[in-house]
C-alpha cells in the first residue's frame, strides 16, 4: 500500500540533526578519514565523507532527541554519509538497519515522529559502542554520533602539598602539588596580584579568599573540556582535595589540611590550559595585627544572606586559633563587615551574627571565650569601593583587632 503521507512527513526534525552533533564543546575534536572498526561495513551501505570528526574522548547521550538518554563516555566520531541510489526514505532506512543488525548492532530504542532516529549498541571482542543515528532527505543523508567506550587516555597523580608553603619562582617551573598533565609544554607564569574570588556553594556572588595568586599557563592542543575536567577531578580528590565548583571546562578545589589553605582554580583554553593557585589567610598574623592592630581574614566564607559558616573556613580560623594558642595574653575582637548592598539594619544584623559564628567557632577550638568579643559594624567602615564587584567582594569580611594596640604604621 502507498504511504499517503507527504515525503516532507519524514524529514527529520532539524533540531534531531542538530544534537546529534551537539557534543561539549571543546578544542578537542580532530580530523580522520574512516569510522571505528564497528561501523567498517558503513562504505557498503552509504558515501562516507573524505573527513571525520574525531575525539578522543568525549561524552554523548543516547538518545539525544526526543528524550535525555544516558551519558557514554569515550572516543567520539561524528559524520554524515549520503546516501546514494535511494529514492524513498523509509525502504533506504530498513536496508541501513538490516546491514548494522548483520554486523553485530542490536536496536535500543526508535523513533519516528517527524523522521527517522534509532539508537543502537554495540558489544563484541571487548568491545563496548553506542551510535544515534539520524536520516533526512533533500538529500537524503545518514548522520551518526558514535561513542566507543573507553576510561580517560591518560591519568595523572598529584603530590599532597606540604605542611610548609613550598619556595616557587614567580615565573618559572610547575606548581609542586599540580602537576601539568602528560604532554604539556609550559607556556609561562607570574604572580597576579588581583583577589582570587570563589563563589560559596549556594551563593550568587563571589567572595575573596586571598589578595594575590600565582599563576601557570599550558599549551597541549587537542585537550577536550572533559578529559581535562574528569583527569583532574581525579587526581585532586586522591591528593586530598575537595572539589568546590565544577563546570563544563573549569574546577575550583580547595586544601585544607597541613595547615594548608589553597585554593585552586583551573581553566582549559583554545589550545592548552590555565592553573591559579591562591594561599588563602596570612601567614603574618601576628606581625599585621602588632602593625596595624587589625587584620582581615579573607577565606572565611558563609552560606549565602547567612551567617553559617562554611567548612572552608576552618584553615584561616585555625591560623587565628594557633596564634592564640602561642600568645596567651592577646584578646581579640572579631569583627564583621558588610559591602553596601541593602538597607542599614540588615547589613548590620548580619555582620554581628558573622562576627558571633567566628567567636563561637574559636571558643570550640580551645580559646577561651573571656579573651574574645564580637561585634558587627555592618557597612559603616569599608576597606574598598563598593561602586564594583572586586570592592564589594573586599569589604564582605571578617576581621580580628587587638583592643590594646595602638597602630605603628607601615
Amino acid at each position: 500500500m502507498a504511504h499517503t503521507r507527504s515525503p516532507q512527513a519524514w524529514l527529520i526534525r532539524p533540531v534531531a540533526v542538530l544534537l546529534l552533533f551537539a557534543a561539549s564543546p571543546a578544542p578537542a575534536q580532530t580530523v580522520v578519514t574512516d569510522p571505528p572498526a564497528e561501523l567498517s561495513f558503513l562504505s557498503s551501505v552509504i558515501k562516507l565523507p573524505k573527513e571525520i570528526s574525531f575525539a578522543l574522548w568525549e561524552e554523548s547521550n543516547f538518545p539525544k532527541d526526543h528524550e535525555t538518554g544516558p551519558a557514554r563516555r569515550g572516543k567520539h566520531w561524528q559524520l554524515r554519509g549520503e546516501i546514494t541510489g535511494a529514492k524513498d526514505l523509509e525502504p533506504a532506512w530498513a536496508g541501513i538497519k538490516a546491514a548494522f543488525i548483520q554486523n553485530g548492532w542490536t536496536s535500543y530504542k526508535s523513533f519516528r515522529a517527524g523522521g527517522f532516529l534509532e539508537v543502537m549498541s554495540y558489544s563484541r571482542n571487548g568491545v563496548q559502542a553506542w551510535v544515534n543515528i539520524g536520516i533526512r532527505d533533500t538529500p537524503m543523508n545518514l548522520f551518526l554520533d558514535v561513542i566507543e567506550i573507553a576510561p580517560p587516555p591518560i591519568s595523572l597523580t598529584l603530590a599532597a602539598p606540604a605542611a610548609e608553603p613550598e619556595k616557587m619562582d614567580a615565573e618559572k617551573g610547575d606548581f609542586p602539588y599540580l602537576a601539568p598533565l602528560p604532554g604539556s609544554r609550559f607556556h609561562g607564569g607570574r604572580v597576579e596580584t588581583g583577589p582570587f574570588l570563589v563563589t560559596p556553594k549556594g551563593a550568587s556572588q563571589a567572595e575573596m579568599v586571598a589578595n594575590q595568586s600565582m599563576l601557570r599557563t599550558y599549551d597541549l592542543p587537542g585537550l577536550g573540556n572533559l578529559l581535562f575536567v574528569t583527569v583532574y577531578h581525579d587526581a585532586l580528590t586522591k591528593a586530598g582535595w575537595s572539589i568546590v565548583e565544577e563546570r563544563n571546562q573549569l574546577l575550583y578545589a580547595h586544601y585544607a589540611q597541613k595547615g594548608r589553605n589553597l585554593w585552586a582554580y583551573l581553566i582549559t583554553s583554545y589550545d592548552g590550559y590555565t592553573i591559579r593557585v591562591a594561599e588563602a589567610g596570612t601567614t603574618e598574623l601576628s606581625s599585621g595585627l602588632a602593625r596595624s592592630c587589625h587584620v582581615a581574614l579573607y577565606g572565611v566564607l558563609f552560606d549565602f544572606n547567612k551567617s553559617t559558616l562554611q567548612p572552608a573556613s576552618d584553615g584561616v580560623l585555625g591560623q587565628v586559633a594557633g596564634m592564640l594558642a602561642t600568645d596567651k595574653a592577646l584578646k581579640l575582637e572579631v569583627q564583621g563587615h558588610t559591602d553596601n548592598v541593602g538597607n542599614d539594619a540588615y547589613n548590620q544584623t548580619l555582620s554581628e551574627a558573622r562576627a558571633k559564628s567566628v567567636m563561637a567557632w574559636l571558643s570550640q577550638h580551645g580559646v577561651a571565650a573571656d579573651r574574645l568579643t564580637a561585634k558587627g559594624y555592618g557597612k559603616t567602615k569599608p576597606a574598598a569601593d563598593n561602586g564594583n564587584d572586586e570592592g564589594r567582594a573586599r569589604n564582605r569580611r571578617v576581621e580580628i583587632a587587638d583592643p590594646r594596640c595602638t597602630p605603628k604604621g607601615n
